[in-house]
């Protein structure tokens, strides 16, 4: 997985490159009427200063934990319903699957994505997965309109469940009240707690011989562990943690 900078790093950065922008242009403006060498100059290296910290190269040493066994990227927020939400700009997100639901379903047949320009909303259905005739649906951690598709997702499923935070993202929004959904997200120092509360409620559907597959010798749980717990009911156990039963 590529290096990330943090959700806070990355507003910070966009607000201090739009003052920077709006000084950068000053220069300019007054360079032009008193001092047109030094003004310009001046505004020129203000403004590629400030393009720097709006549009942040991916330097910073990547920092993905793992809580209760599952990724957690430092760089996105967390939706109840295992979805994740990475923010591009500031009203614009990347969505996509978190490794807990990747893991719980291990693989699909095929994916339904929301269509460019549709509307979605926050804790209503986003997309869904159809595998062995069944459908499965999660829910938008986000609300807006669809700007972007992952047509590599679309039309190869797998790209999400093998890099679920990065080339396997699942389609972009656009808000006009972003930080009033990234506001009902669960709070970064809360995600351990959630993830193990997730592992442990998980852990009590598992009694018996079927505990020992669930995770792999490193620890942690194999992917398309539903099956594992419930054969025959798998797919009403992931409606039951993606919040859609």
């Amino acid at each position: 997985m590529n290096a990330t900078i943090s959700i806070p790093d990355r507003i910070a950065g966009i607000i201090v490159g739009i003052a920077l922008f709006v000084i950068g242009a000053g220069f300019i403006v007054l360079g032009i009427s008193f001092l047109p060498v030094i003004g310009i100059f001046l505004g020129v290296g203000v403004l590629g200063v400030a393009f720097r910290f709006m549009n942040p190269k991916e330097t910073v040493a990547e920092s993905v934990e793992l809580a209760a066994g599952f990724a957690v990227p430092n760089d996105v927020m967390f939706h109840p319903g295992h979805a994740w939400a990475r923010l591009d700009d500031m009203d614009t997100v990347t969505v996509g699957m978190d490794d807990f639901a990747a893991r719980l379903l291990g693989s699909v047949d095929s994916i339904s994505l929301p269509k460019l320009g549709s509307q979605v909303k926050q804790g209503s259905l986003g997309w869904g997965f159809r595998a062995d005739s069944r459908v499965i649906h999660m829910l938008s951690p986000v609300e807006g309109e669809v700007v972007a598709v992952n047509d590599t997702v679309a039309q190869s499923p797998d790209a999400a469940f093998d890099d679920p935070y990065g080339s396997g993202w699942l389609f972009k929004v656009k808000s006009d009240n972003l930080p009033r959904s990234l506001k009902n997200m669960i709070p970064s120092g809360m995600v351990g707690e959630w993830l193990e509360t997730v592992r442990q409620t998980l852990a009590a559907r598992v009694s018996g011989p079927n505990s020992a597959p669930l995770y792999a010798d490193g620890g942690e749980p194999i992917r398309g562990f539903a099956k594992i717990v419930d054969p025959e009911r798998w797919d009403d156990l992931a409606r039951e943690f993606f919040l859609t039963r």
